[in-house]
């Protein structure tokens, strides 16, 4: 009998890219999205490690969550991993931040900078949270 584990190394792997992508996806956005929120560099600098450090949580529980999904899910390939991820991450990153962005009078672009990087990092966090193996 086929049973799902979770791939605890791929998880933390997932941590760990949860980290680097955001640092390319906004480094590429970052006039825009800086002028969107009304940022500076400095007020940047001033932040500390308290994003950084949420970040790190929310990487880590996304990562076990969809990992804990896919295996009730009874997802068994990567390929099938990466269409319900993109299928669950669509509304809950795009559409959400577009919802948000609106009630907040803020740039509907933003949503798709904010948006499209949590939409990657789902789709990258199923590449193999979860494993097939024989019971």
């Amino acid at each position: 009998m086929k049973t799902l584990k979770i791939n605890y190394l791929a998880v933390l792997v997932i941590v760990i890219l949860a980290q680097i992508i955001p640092m390319g996806w906004y480094t590429a956005f970052q006039e825009k999205w800086m002028a969107y929120n009304n940022l500076t560099m400095e007020m940047g600098s001033d932040a500390g490690a308290t994003p950084y450090i949420a970040s790190i949580v929310y990487g880590a529980f996304l990562a076990w969550a969809l990992a804990w999904a896919f295996q009730r899910m009874k997802v068994e390939s990567a390929m099938d991993g990466l269409k319900s991820a993109l299928i669950l991450g669509f509304p809950v990153t795009i559409l959400s931040n577009i919802m948000i962005n609106l009630f907040s009078m803020r740039p509907y672009s933003l949503s798709w900078i904010d948006g499209g990087c949590g939409l990657i990092i789902f789709a990258v966090g199923r590449i193999d949270a979860g494993r097939v193996e024989e019971v």
